[in-house]
């Protein structure tokens, strides 16, 4: 009697608002290349449905891991990185430790349905932040991969930081920087590039700890996805396949851009109106991030330089550290009468809250993006065309930053880090803001050559899913062959 053969893929992303669009991302291309295959999300019970709720054009499955919030100190009804502020990540990175066993047994009944007639042949994809799941599936036969939502360059960076924690190799000589063997590509670190975690001393820190114990789990898969594009990141990739020593083979699958978002909420028509008003690639638009603020200094002295440039933008805007970033935005965190004077002289919007990004850098009149330079907005800006003025804040973010700017030279650094108010208050000087808005989005030879290596960038994302041979599509397909899934 022939024996059929049935595809399961099992996706596990970490519960972030950019890693659940990432892994949305991948079901909606596994879906186009594999029709027949059983798609299965797998999360917590608040997390499926809140992918549940994002995904209702895709045929998927889900399946909810047992979990309850206040067991492992978390805040109740917490079961994603939004209910937390980002120095209490940890929390939540060793709570979902903790659903190995449960997501063994889930892995362990689909294996079991395998009979002399039928075949299973189940492939996990998860998440960087639980790979982990690396050990499961090797227990139970089952091809894995880890996926990337970053990109390669500034994984390959912070991987190298990771390593060495403790005891990270700075300069004897007290200039504050820092050179590490493994990327030497990158030249020297500064101190204002680490996030303040990296200065601690002890091996056993919770965070130290986690990533001593995760880093070993991304050498056992079977493949890692990286959210990106081979020929916009060669560097980054070599770096990437130099760390797994080779053993590993690294696909590059992107740019995995989420779709235009549909709205019809009065507020977000209301942006784009505006924008309709303005002149082409005029406005700037300013954003850190669904996750991110920045001190109460750095935004009164960026609003003061707004103002005192004259540039039309468009400010998402979030109440600064020492508040809750959730909550009620007070004027008094503006100069007096900020917003007023901006939609009185028709030169800004203030959008409190969540905005409509995508459509905004879509739209025509926008002519660059200050960001925090997390990799979904990096992509998001770039894929549309438009320069970018770097903030980066934590994370990997500043080694985006550093590639950008380097390498491409889409992006100038503005400031840097949220940490010390005074220090990055400095950086924002309304001087400086001018000069680099001059640089990105002004009319000198220096600005349409940046626009020219934008436009660059962008037909290179695009080229990249390509039918004829765009190198991302074949990565897909090359992927998909070794795991056994095509």
């Amino acid at each position: 009697m022939a024996t059929t053969r049935s595809r399961h893929v099992v996706l596990f992303p970490f519960p972030g608002q950019g890693h659940h669009a990432g892994f949305l991302a991948i079901a909606r291309l596994l879906r186009l290349e594999l029709p027949d295959a059983t798609l299965t999300l797998v999360s917590t019970t608040r997390n499926v449905a809140a992918l549940r709720a994002s995904s209702k054009s895709l045929s998927l499955n889900f399946h909810a891991l047992p979990f309850v919030p206040s067991e492992h100190g978390l805040p109740d009804g917490c079961e994603s990185c939004s209910s937390l502020p980002v120095q209490a990540f940890v929390n939540l990175f060793e709570a979902f430790e903790s659903l190995e066993p449960a997501f063994d047994a889930y892995i362990s009944g689909l294996v079991s349905r395998k009979t002399s007639t039928a075949a299973v042949d189940v492939c996990v994809i998860a998440d960087g932040f639980v790979a982990w799941t690396a050990s499961v599936a090797r227990r139970h036969g089952c091809a894995h991969a880890v996926f990337l939502s970053c990109g390669a360059f500034g994984t390959a960076v912070y991987h190298a930081l990771w390593k060495n924690m403790p005891g990270l190799p700075f300069s004897s000589s007290d200039d504050g920087t820092l050179r590490l063997a493994e990327v030497p590509e990158v030249g020297a670190l500064h101190r204002s590039q680490l996030m303040p975690c990296f200065f601690e001393k002890d091996a056993s820190n919770r965070r130290t700890a986690f990533y001593r114990r995760l880093i070993p789990h991304g050498y056992g898969t079977d493949a890692v996805l990286v959210n990106t594009v081979q020929e916009f990141e060669p560097t980054g990739l070599a770096m990437v396949r130099r760390a797994l020593g080779g053993k590993v083979p690294v696909w590059p699958i992107g740019p995995l851009v989420r779709g235009q978002e549909s709205t019809s909420v009065a507020d977000d028509d209301d942006v784009l109106r505006w924008l309709d008003t303005q002149r082409p690639a005029s406005v700037l638009y300013i954003s850190f991030g669904s996750q991110n603020t920045i001190q109460p200094k750095q935004m009164m002295e960026l609003a003061a330089a707004l103002e005192s440039t004259g540039r039309p933008f468009v400010w998402v805007i979030r109440p600064p550290i020492g508040f809750d970033i959730a909550g009620e935005f007070r004027d008094e965190w503006l100069p007096k009468r900020f917003e007023a004077r901006a939609r009185a002289s028709n030169r800004g919007v203030l959008v409190r809250g969540w905005a409509p990004q995508l459509r905004i850098l879509a739209h025509g009149a926008t002519g660059g993006f200050l960001s925090h330079c997390g990799w979904n907005s990096v992509l998001e800006s770039l894929s549309n065309g438009v320069p970018i003025v770097g903030w980066p804040l934590g994370a990997e973010q500043f080694y985006n930053v550093m590639m950008l700017a380097e390498e491409w030279g889409v992006c100038v650094e503005l400031a840097r880090g949220n940490n010390n108010a005074e220090t990055s208050v400095d950086a924002v000087q309304r001087s400086k803001v001018a000069k680099v808005l001059e640089t990105v989005m002004g009319d000198t030879p220096e600005s349409a050559a940046m626009r020219r290596r934008v436009a660059e960038v962008q037909k290179t994302l695009k080229s990249a899913w390509a039918e004829d041979g765009g190198s991302s599509r074949t990565a897909m397909h090359e992927f998909l062959t070794a795991v056994r899934l095509q």
